[in-house]
């Protein structure tokens, strides 16, 4: 899939009339000096591919305060066919082709894989950056993933809720153990379909704790003999929030944190990111889309010449934020440049 034009009106600092932006095919550079609003035509992107803004939606509406309502749309073209908009005031409501649809059918629609500053540390970052990556593919394969997740958030803050009040959580038990095994399982069922991707001998992702039963049984199990544990530390000590995704070099086992230099790490988490994207284009039978904030910050020129080589390959649409043009040896992009 891939974006003919996409416009923004009231959104952010995009204030006033309309802009418009038509998009290439391949590699699109959003170009600009800090502020200008790279970040924020991305966000739109984000919007009208079913991600959602980047933060609280009534942040979105233009910085001005004049207006009640944001706006982005857009046409779509590839596999299908189609114009999606968006209008955003204490929420965001969405149109494919004149017709409400939900995030999860945009999603499905127009499948995207988004990587912000803070995402791109996949293998130095937390291990929530690296739970989310795994959510977002989540999200994209199996329909009711993000309810689902959305559902066990809830849980897991009522039976907080009763730990730091210093009562037992029994009697969430039930309903903690069927929604957040429900939620390892999808996570290492999606990671172990990843991994098929990879070809042996470059590298080893696994989800820890390793489980030889289904998530829910194992939560009920260890949930049960440190019972006491829980309520003496007052917090929840085990559930997808404890996930870890271990990512590690197929050589020697060693950590990829430690194990490579902050180029290779680069490399690494792009590879994985395309290895996604191919995942994604077998499962959904649409080319995705990929959105990426100041991609190539911290390469050298070898290393963003690299990335340039290995994007184009895919022959996907991508999106590129960057202070200024990334690819100096490469002269044809798609894209806005802000000026300075």
């Amino acid at each position: 899939m891939r974006f003919d034009y996409t416009a923004v009106k009231n959104f952010r600092n995009f204030t006033g009339s309309e802009l418009k932006t038509e998009w290439a095919p391949g590699i699109n550079l959003i170009l600009g000096r800090n502020g200008a609003g790279k970040t924020n035509l991305l966000e739109a992107l984000s919007i009208l591919t079913g991600w959602g803004a980047f933060a609280k939606t009534s942040g979105v509406i233009s910085w001005s305060g004049e207006n009640l309502r944001a706006s982005a749309w857009g046409h779509v073209s590839g596999e299908e066919s189609f114009d999606i908009s968006a209008e955003i005031s204490s929420r965001i409501s969405l149109r494919l082709n004149a017709k409400s649809i939900s995030f999860t059918e945009l999603r499905l629609a127009v499948p995207s894989v988004i990587f912000l500053t803070g995402n791109l540390n996949l293998i130095d970052g937390s291990p929530s950056s690296r739970r989310l990556f795994i959510d977002r593919l989540c999200s994209l394969f199996i329909p009711p993933y993000a309810k689902r997740l959305a559902m066990f958030k809830d849980i897991h803050r009522a039976r907080s809720a009763m730990l730091r009040q210093g009562k037992s959580p029994v009697k969430t038990d039930t309903a903690y153990c069927d929604s957040g095994g429900w939620i390892m399982d999808k996570r290492r069922e999606t990671l172990r379909e990843l991994m098929r991707m990879i070809p042996p001998g470059r590298f080893m992702m696994e989800f820890l704790p390793a489980l030889n039963v289904s998530g829910n049984e194992y939560l009920r199990e260890v949930i049960a003999v440190n019972r006491q544990r829980e309520i003496y530390a007052q917090r929840v000590l085990y559930g997808p929030g404890y996930d870890e995704l271990a990512i590690r070099v197929a050589a020697n086992g060693r950590p990829a944190s430690e194990a490579l230099s902050r180029g290779q790490k680069r490399k690494l988490i792009l590879y994985i990111i395309i290895t996604a994207g191919k995942l994604i284009a077998q499962r959904l039978k649409r080319e995705p889309i990929l959105l990426f904030d100041d991609l190539t910050a911290e390469l050298d020129s070898e290393g963003r010449e690299w990335v340039y080589r290995e994007l184009t390959k895919t022959k996907w649409q991508v999106f590129i934020t960057a202070p200024e043009k990334p690819f100096a040896a490469r002269k044809k992009f798609g894209g806005i440049n802000f000026g300075n």
